[in-house]
């Protein structure tokens, strides 16, 4: 027995002497002042939270009506529609050559965004800055913009990058607090390249969901169907470029959280090889795990956008901002290459089956590159002795959940992460406990292996064997990959069409099953959209989709009524081969 539980025994006897209804009394005193106190505590904290939540969001409110109201006495709806409709080469050139000036084209975005805003809810604040950096890019003169090759370009923000003067919250409101005293790396590249940042857009709580709500910020629908989620967690970002109020914005992705957005509202986006784009100064909730590490990534409405902003973050424009980033330019000559490529194709990735319009986008995509000239082959997934999912899993939650229970503490969790949050409030010890009788008893079920993953690791030498385990992954698809000579693979990016946006069922995990294997090898990968569901398709989609478990079925929900909804292809090529995937991803977009 302790010291303290000794002492305090002692104590409990002397003052009780031969009074057992004073025992009972100062007993049940002992238990309940602390319990009481404790109560006292959260319940003091969490309304100090949420008063000043409540707060935070009357000023960004505030913000949006004040900007709004002067935007719309600066442009005309019909002008702003005419600028917003314009392609991003003819937007850049027009601003090239002075044209338009840049501060016309940003009331124009602005313009466009507040109204689309109304009903999506893709913007959580403008950026306040942005008329100063228009109208001093409007002052230099011909030689100095031909420096720049962002010249006037709006761009909007996830909210998770660092803005100087700004708050990063990713819908956490202990995060509210904290101002940004500096800027994130590639934003300031952007910036520095000529590039106007105008809105910061909405995510999921915590990022770690593919999907669009938090208790911050609220809901952010789909353009293309209000009832169905614009994916996430970059889902502001992907609702604000297919209401056409964005040409390209800046996303992030640890798990698909700018190719599940791209492909559920049919736009573009790309995913680097972590460690190619800048990821300085940005905000999560879980710092330190490095075994499957997040990107930077951006989203576009045309994959023409995608290299001239990937041109810019693989040149002095960022490596003078972060000087982390190794020297790796733009290969041009790879991306301009008509050398043929031998390219891959899957159409299933198991355990999660995918829609057979999906699978037919990607064997068309195959079947018309095959004949410009190009080698295809099919490709299936190669066999490791551990789950992939459950191997993710356990790298992003490899202290068991701690950092994300303890910054959600005493705050509302969003229905898109409360099943996760369940899970991670149960202690570690008996996390790992369950898993291993759950894999005990039911070895043959891979979700059973798939949970055991936010068991964590129990110790240090757990967490080096797991890193060990996704290296050899990682090399066992790089190995296949060279003896069959890939060049780029196509795959799905998602089983099904947009989810639904439903409270009560949350969202399901298994939408993102095509796209984070990609974050666990490290591969570059992109996404592009080709083709729409017709009716015939959508009737044969709803038809022959198993339902066979609870999964399935909440998937197979998903295909009534996608009618009219995007089909994309995603590319993949090997680490560092950036130029390669995009290469590929144009010659996609001009078979439509």
């Amino acid at each position: 027995m302790s010291p303290f539980f000794y002492h305090s025994a002692a104590w409990l006897r002397e003052q009780v002497g031969s009074d057992p209804k004073r025992g009972t009394a100062m007993l049940v005193a002992s238990v309940s002042v602390p319990v009481l106190t404790a109560f006292m505590v959260r319940t003091y904290r969490r309304r100090s939270l949420l008063r000043q939540r409540k707060e935070y969001v009357a000023e960004m409110e505030c913000q949006m009506r004040s900007k709004e109201q002067e935007v719309a006495s600066r442009i005309s709806e019909e002008r702003a529609k005419e600028i917003t409709s314009l392609s991003f080469t003819e937007l850049q050139s027009k601003l090239q050559k002075g044209e338009l000036s840049c501060i016309e084209v940003l009331y124009a975005f602005q313009r466009v965004a507040f109204t689309e805003n109304v009903q999506l809810n893709f913007i959580v604040q403008p950026v306040l800055e942005a008329e100063d950096m228009a109208r001093r890019l409007d002052s230099l003169d011909a030689e100095a913009r031909k420096k720049l090759p962002l010249f006037g370009i709006p761009i909007s923000v996830k909210e998770n990058y660092n803005m100087r003067g700004y708050k990063s919250t990713v819908g956490v409101s202990k995060f509210i607090s904290k101002t940004c005293s500096e800027t994130s790396g590639i934003v300031q590249a952007l910036v520095d390249a000529g590039a106007v940042p105008f809105i910061r857009t909405n995510i999921a709580q915590t990022m770690m969901s593919l999907a669009a709500h938090n208790p911050i910020y609220g809901q952010t629908r789909n353009p293309l169907d209000l009832a169905r989620s614009p994916g996430g967690s970059s889902a502001g970002e992907s609702a604000a470029i297919a209401s056409g109020s964005s040409l390209i914005g800046l996303g992030s992705d640890i798990a698909g959280s700018v190719r599940v957005p791209g492909a559920w509202c049919g736009i573009t986006a790309l995913k680097p090889t972590a460690g190619r784009f800048s990821v300085l100064n940005q905000t999560s909730v879980i710092k330190g795990q490095s075994a499957v590490k997040g990107t930077s990534g951006l989203m576009a409405r045309e994959v023409d956008a995608l290299v001239e902003f990937t041109k810019v973050v693989t040149s002095d424009f960022q490596f003078q901002v972060d000087m982390s980033i190794p020297r790796q330019y733009f290969k041009e000559e790879e991306y301009l290459s008509t050398k043929p490529l031998t390219i891959g194709y899957s159409r299933y990735w198991a355990p999660v089956e995918v829609t057979q319009s999906a699978q037919r986008a990607v064997a068309r995509a195959a079947a018309e590159l095959s004949k410009q000239g190009h080698k295809v082959v099919e490709w299936d997934l190669p066999e490791f002795p551990d789950i992939p999912a459950r191997m993710a899993v356990q790298a992003y939650f490899g202290d068991g959940g701690v950092q994300m229970v303890n910054n959600l503490a005493n705050d509302d969790v969003s229905y898109v992460i409360q099943t996760t949050m369940r899970a991670l409030t149960v202690s570690n010890r008996l996390k790992q406990t369950v898993a291993a009788v759950a894999q005990k008893l039911i070895p043959q079920d891979w979700r059973y292996k798939f949970l055991t993953g936010l068991a964590g690791a129990k110790d240090v030498n757990e967490w080096f064997e797991l890193q060990n385990k996704i290296a050899q992954y990682r090399k066992l698809w790089i190995d296949d990959w060279n003896r069959k000579g890939i060049d780029v693979l196509l795959a799905p990016a998602v089983p099904i069409p947009a989810e639904f946006i439903s409270p009560k069922k949350g969202c399901s995990a298994a939408a993102g099953a095509y796209v984070y294997l990609l974050n666990l090898v490290n591969f570059p990968a992109g996404v592009v959209p080709f083709g729409k569901i017709t009716p015939e398709d959508e009737e044969n989609d709803f038809r022959n989709y198993p339902d066979q478990d609870l999964m399935q079925r909440r998937l197979k929900e998903n295909i009534k009524g996608s009618t009219g909804l995007p089909l994309s292809v995603q590319c993949v090529a090997l680490p560092y081969r950036e130029e390669m995937c995009l290469r590929v991803m144009n010659l996609i977009s001009k078979l439509q």
